[in-house]
């Protein structure tokens, strides 16, 4: 068996999930031997490479179109999988070397340096992607899209994906990665108190979205608002000293 099966076949775990007990209509419609294969073996089984391209589509969230030239609704016998000609094809292949080198050069070192897991954690497409094709951090999106076309363009961008990502593991849409997204905004103000308002209609107990919007309308030069926020947050938190000490600094009203 050519020594990379084993290897590519490990990044594919659970592609026994849609099973192949009884005939696969996808199985039909491909050839027996298959052309163009830079990465696995030339002798892989149908079965192998089509799971394996079942859990690449997983891991990314993407339809076969994504890799390979044919149209959505077309029989696979009309596609033409040999094709290179789209970018997605060669960055798949260069992140399948990578994941290998990874799994197979890389991650057997840690146990040179510290104990390691056994079995020992193994890279798969799903692990940086959760089943999103660019696999960014919701907070970088956010800013992201901010700076390309505006705060109301980022507060939409989160509620989109929340809708249609919340519960998925595709994104980290809890209270933290907000606030973090307003730090990654320096001193854009303005955008920071519009996520922070975002993040209090999620989570409206939030302390430190509180504090953060004192902050931002503190550095804006609005103490009322500043103080207004600090004392919600105060409610949230009596026992804060650090609360007490920025509602002592902004004086009495």
């Amino acid at each position: 068996m050519n020594r990379l099966l084993p290897t590519l076949l490990g990044l594919c775990v659970g592609l026994t999930v849609f099973g192949f007990a009884g005939p696969d209509p996808v199985r039909a419609q491909l050839p027996d031997e298959f052309t163009n294969l830079k990465v696995f073996p030339e002798d892989i089984a149908p079965r192998n490479l089509i799971g394996a391209m079942r859990s690449f589509s997983q891991g990314l969230g993407v339809r076969c179109t994504h890799c390979h030239v044919g149209e959505e609704g077309q029989p696979f016998s009309e596609y033409d999988f040999a094709s290179d000609d789209k970018p997605a094809k060669r960055k798949a292949r260069f992140m399948l070397e990578m994941s290998m080198q990874l799994n197979d050069e890389i991650l057997p070192g840690l146990s040179q340096v510290a104990d390691r897991r056994e079995p020992g954690v193994r890279v798969q497409c799903v692990t940086c992607h959760r089943g999103v094709a660019v696999p960014r951090q919701i907070e970088e999106v956010i800013t992201q899209t901010i700076s390309d076309a505006g705060t109301a363009a980022g507060i939409a961008k989160y509620r989109e994906l929340r809708e249609e990502y919340y519960g998925q593991g595709a994104y980290n849409f809890g209270e933290q990665a907000l606030i973090r997204t307003t730090e990654a905004l320096g001193e854009d103000y303005d955008s920071a108190l519009a996520v922070l308002a975002l993040a209090l209609e999620y989570f409206p107990e939030s302390v430190q979205a509180w504090v953060g919007s004192a902050q931002a309308h503190q550095a804006k030069g609005d103490i009322d608002a500043a103080r207004a926020a600090l004392l919600e947050a105060q409610e949230l938190a009596p026992d804060s000293p650090q609360i007490a000490r920025m509602l002592e600094r902004l004086g009495t009203p």
